[in-house]
């Protein structure tokens, strides 16, 4: 079993290289995939690679955009090393038009506003509304769109956006290990968030943060009044506090090998990983050969 790239240029035509080195990253508060490559090549123009494929066993597991490219001479052999990101990163890159939208579905957001290439979504014809500020990208207004209908934090696999996690997800048996263990990561918890009436009365609304509680963290967060949660502004800062604990608890497991894993499914390692929520992995291939790192957050989404 090998991975594969294909290049594909700008007039339409693609080439096919075996790669000697990558990193392949998935994390599910993340909207993209990551792929960073190094393959030899023959003598062409580097500027002309407008998107590249990664293939394993026969499978393509990415398809992105070529974010940079560059080619090096080393010991005779010319080399290209390149970093992109799946076609769903251009979701974080567009805004909409500040103000009121109704009656939208997932679908009117991902693809209703801009066409995009290779972007698809879970189909789902739940309608709700969003109210977008300045500068707001598609991504964020997605987020809170799934939250309000779902309860749950939006995420991506390879190019789809999902509103939920899957209901009969592949389970991932891991026999054995490289290494395994347990991370805390409070960099990114907020501890309290406070709220301004409509009116623009200040502390109108305040929630704590249980997860902080106890760690002697005091971060606090003043926000305007959020009319994307008009009906209910509590939710506004409940919503706040979940995603500031998003990861902040995680176990992982190391292994040699690679079984394409995607987020949403489930993985399982002896006692320490029990049928858990896939959150983040990391494919690691070269010289030293082939592991994967498999992460199970334990947050307000994930593992609850």
């Amino acid at each position: 079993m090998s991975f594969r790239l294909r290049l594909y240029f700008a007039e339409g035509a693609a080439v096919e290289t075996a790669c000697t080195a990558l990193v392949l990253e998935r994390e599910i508060y993340t909207p993209y995939e990551t792929l960073t490559a190094e393959f030899p090549v023959g003598d062409f123009h580097p500027e002309q690679v407008c998107r590249i494929g990664l293939e394993y066993d026969m499978t393509e597991i990415f398809l992105g955009i070529t974010d940079r490219v560059v080619q090096v001479l080393r010991a005779g052999v010319r080399m290209l090393r390149i970093k992109a990101r799946s076609f769903t990163s251009v979701l974080v890159q567009n805004e909409l038009v500040p103000g009121l939208h109704a009656n939208l579905t997932i679908g009117d957001l991902v693809q209703g506003f801009y066409t995009f290439p290779h972007v698809t979504y879970q189909e789902d014809q739940r309608t709700g509304y969003i109210y977008v500020t300045s500068k707001t990208s598609l991504w964020d207004c997605i987020v809170h769109f799934t939250y309000k209908l779902t309860g749950g934090h939006a995420y991506t696999v390879g190019n789809m956006v999902r509103m939920t996690l899957p209901d009969d997800p592949r389970l991932v048996t891991i026999p054995a290990a490289v290494s395994y263990g347990t991370e805390y990561d409070t960099t990114k918890l907020v501890s309290c968030y406070h709220m301004e009436a409509l009116d623009g009365t200040p502390d109108a609304y305040v929630q704590d943060n249980p997860a902080a509680a106890g760690t002697e963290i005091v971060r606090h967060k003043q926000i305007p009044f959020d009319r994307a949660y008009l009906s209910d502004p509590t939710e506004a800062l409940t919503f706040r506090n979940l995603y500031s604990d998003r990861g902040w608890r995680a176990k992982f497991v190391e292994y040699a090998g690679f079984a394409d894993e995607q987020l949403g499914e489930k993985v399982t390692f002896g006692a320490h990983l029990q049928e858990e929520r896939i959150c983040r992995v990391r494919v690691v291939f070269g010289a030293n050969g082939l592991r994967t790192t498999v992460w199970a957050y334990e947050d307000g989404f994930y593992n609850v």
